[in-house]
This record gives C-alpha cells, sequence and structure tokens, in this order.
C-alpha cells in the first residue's frame, strides 16, 4: 500500500495511473492542503490528510512528489523512518532520503504535466535510480512499470543532466511559444496558425537529429533578414532573445 505525499501536478499523473491498481494502491494521500490532498484521495479511494504526523505506520511505499524546496520542510516531520521512500524530483539527490527511509531511490518522469488535464494516457519516460535501494529494487521497478511501460536506470548525474536538457527542450521552449503568441495577437493573428508547424518541427526531430532539422534565417546566413526582423521588434528584451538564439544556431557545434 503507498501513500503518496503532494497533490500536485505529478502527484496527480501517479494517481490517475495507479488508480484501480490492486499491486500498488494507493490508502492515503498528504497535502499541506486537506482539500487538495482529498481531491486526490477521492480518486483513489484513499484517505486525505494535512498533518505528516498522521502518516500511515500500515503501509510500505511512500512517494515524495514534492517541489524541490518542500524536502528540507517535510522529511525533518516524518513521525517514523520509512520501510521503503521514492523521490520524483529531478534535481534533488535522493540521499536527502537517507536518514528517514530504510530503502529509498528515484522515480523521475522525464513529462511536463498539467492536472487540470486527463494525463493517464501520456507517455511517460521514467528515469529510475536505484543504487540505494538495495534488495527492494525489484519493487521498485514494478511499482514503475506499473506507472510507465518506459523506465530507464540512470545515475544522479545523468538524471540531473536530463533535467536540464529538458528545461530547454521543454520549458524554455513554451517560453519561445509565449513570445510568439504575444507577437501574434498585437497584429491580430491567432497562435493556431503557428500550430502545424510546431508539429512538424517535433515529427522532423523524431526523424532526424536537431542540428539536420534545423532551418531559418540564422541557418542560412540570412544577415539581412535577421537585421530587419531585430529591427522589427520593440522590446530591448527581445531583440536580445533573437541575437543570442541566432548566435546559437549560427555557432551550434551540434
Amino acid at each position: 500500500m503507498i501513500t503518496l505525499i503532494g497533490s500536485g501536478n505529478v502527484a496527480t499523473w501517479m494517481a490517475q495511473r495507479l488508480q484501480g491498481s490492486s499491486r500498488f494502491p494507493i490508502t492515503q494521500v498528504y497535502s499541506r492542503t486537506l482539500e487538495n490532498a482529498r481531491v486526490l484521495a477521492d480518486l483513489c479511494g484513499a484517505e486525505a490528510i494535512d498533518n505528516v504526523k498522521d502518516l500511515s505506520l500500515d503501509n510500505q511505499i511512500f512517494i515524495f512528489a514534492l517541489a524541490d524546496k518542500a524536502y528540507d520542510e517535510i522529511l525533518p516531520q516524518l513521525p517514523f523512518k520509512l520501510p521503503m521512500a521514492f523521490m520524483t524530483s529531478g534535481t534533488v539527490s535522493c540521499q536527502c532520503l537517507k536518514d528517514y527511509a530504510d530503502c529509498y531511490g528515484v522515480i523521475y518522469p522525464l513529462q511536463t504535466f498539467s492536472k487540470s488535464q486527463d494525463m493517464s494516457g501520456l507517455d511517460v519516460p521514467l528515469c529510475l535510480e536505484s543504487d540505494f535501494v538495495g534488495k527492494q529494487k525489484p519493487i521498485m521497478w514494478e511499482l514503475a512499470q506499473e506507472l510507465s511501460p518506459t523506465c530507464y536506470e540512470v545515475s544522479e548525474s545523468q538524471r540531473a543532466q536530463m533535467h536540464v536538457a529538458a528545461v530547454f527542450a521543454c520549458n524554455f521552449s513554451n517560453a519561445m511559444y509565449r513570445i510568439a503568441y504575444k507577437l501574434l495577437k498585437e497584429e491580430g493573428l491567432p497562435f493556431e496558425i503557428l500550430l502545424p508547424l510546431l508539429r512538424q518541427t517535433v515529427e522532423k526531430v523524431s526523424q532526424m537529429t536537431p542540428a539536420e532539422a534545423q532551418t531559418g534565417p540564422a541557418m542560412r546566413g540570412d544577415e539581412n533578414v535577421m537585421r530587419k526582423q531585430m529591427e522589427s521588434l520593440e522590446d530591448d528584451r527581445l531583440r536580445e532573445i533573437y541575437r543570442v538564439m541566432s548566435e546559437v544556431i549560427i555557432n551550434a557545434e551540434c
């Protein structure tokens, strides 16, 4: 039986994936906000709690789906040493669990989540760090495969590098989408006009390297177009972003 510690996007995905699981049922959900805990608990038929001291001694697995900054606050409050604990962070060392659990490790989902959506069908690669799980390693893999068919065993440094890569590929890309949305909106144009372009870009990098898929004025070395586009941007920050990203494309080594 599982206690899920957290109620955010990752916790919601896990609750959706493990809903109805006979092998790994979630029987308790903790959140600092009881109402948030109840939303996930109702999904799983679990108990909702908002006090760490109420964690169940009957449960064998405790999954921490927390913001990175929350571990230092939550872990010292644990009322007993956990039999088995897994964290979902992309950056925090699982060594932080060493004094708080007999067996511990990482199940890091390499995906972007929004709990306002049904995420149960998402394709989610899982990165497993199991150097410190010992005899319970098979249980971690069984749990991971209940969550996703795609699992990779990684080291701590590989997990950290994957997180940085994901920030570039996903978070920074989405920030660029926001800029594009604003530029189009200013001219009364819909963002949807870009969606076929974005879909094709993703399709291309699934078939070739990003370097091979790169197009645009910087890739062509078209300084005339680049100069005109920079001059058209009224925001100094956007001009700087355009300049830096063009240099990245021109000088790319990969």
